[in-house]
């Protein structure tokens, strides 16, 4: 098979069945290496499958009971499923026709994260049972909500990526639950002040938590501890304020977002009616109608919304 070939089966392209079987997709998402997906819609018939990779799944409509191991397990709208090398995961009865999206790591990229996590390998996953990880749950969610949109590797993705996957590793393996390291404030400190100081500039999730002296996953789980969200969202927090300073000041929406690292003025948009509740251009007037106080004063507004 010729290179290009091999590109549009594994790269970009999408693979769907045009049968009257369920649609199937496959991707790789572009910018993230070691990771690529897979999407089933539509089954309504028990299928079998085969892990060649380990794979956090999430059930995203529909029901269906899965063997898993010895075991039968219903798992509706909202479970997660995590499966490892070499093992067969099938379906013996269908609820409700149901839709799955999953995303298969690279070995190399697993066993990596556990060792850094002290987790032995290789990685032996547990069965989620409903409520049993909450926020491993909630983050495969979100991951999987932002990787369909098959948008470019932001830092909000990659670290949305590798905080879902440590996340996985720290409680849902048969290690138990990984605690958050002893030196973990001074490194949050250290990540915070890098973020302060570089708002505007592209930041990578390898950069920061090398001047934080950290690995990545103890540093991204010890930020949400510390601060309440992920360093992502730190910066995004961050960014909003500033270009509230700059609205205010007389910049325009488009010149704000530029200005403050953002890709354009509709992420701007996105991110300011998400964090203040309110738009950039009605934030802008309202400055406006106060005379347009201080860019200090600005902030602080901002921060109080």
């Amino acid at each position: 098979m010729g290179h290009g070939s091999a590109q549009a089966l594994e790269g970009k392209a999408r693979r769907r069945s045009r049968d009257d079987g369920p649609r199937i997709e496959r991707w790789r998402p572009e910018g993230i290496d070691g990771l690529s997906m897979f999407r089933v819609e539509g089954v309504s018939r028990p299928l079998s499958s085969y892990a060649e990779h380990y794979g956090v799944a999430v059930v995203l409509e529909g029901a269906f009971d899965g063997w898993y191991r010895g075991a039968v397990r219903t798992l509706t709208a909202g479970s997660l499923k995590l499966k490892e090398p070499g093992e067969v995961h099938r379906e013996v009865r269908v609820h409700a026709p149901f839709t799955l999206q999953g995303a298969a790591f690279a070995s190399d990229m697993v066993e990596e994260a556990a060792r850094t996590l002290g987790i032995p390998r290789p990685v032996r996953f547990v069965p989620v049972e409903p409520g049993r990880a909450p926020r491993a749950t909630a983050l495969a969610m979100a991951m999987h909500e932002a990787l369909a949109a098959r948008g470019p590797a932001t830092l909000e993705l990659t670290a949305l990526v590798t905080e879902t996957l440590t996340e996985v590793l720290a409680t849902c393996t048969e290690r138990g639950e990984v605690r958050v390291h002893a030196r973990a404030p001074r490194a949050v400190r250290l990540a915070r002040d890098y973020l302060r100081a570089n708002v505007s500039e592209p930041i990578t999730l390898d950069a920061l938590a090398a001047h934080a002296g950290a690995d990545k996953f103890h540093l991204i789980r010890a930020f949400r501890a510390e601060l309440g969200i992920p360093p992502y969202e730190y910066l995004t927090h961050l960014r909003v304020a500033r270009a509230a300073e700059l609205l205010a000041a007389g910049m325009t929406g488009a010149e704000a977002a530029h200005a403050v690292g953002l890709f354009d003025e509709s992420q701007l948009h996105r991110h300011f009616r998400r964090i203040l509740g309110t738009t950039p251009g009605k934030f802008a007037r309202a400055m406006r109608r106060q005379d347009r106080p201080s860019g200090a004063s600005a902030s602080r507004l901002a921060c109080r919304a």
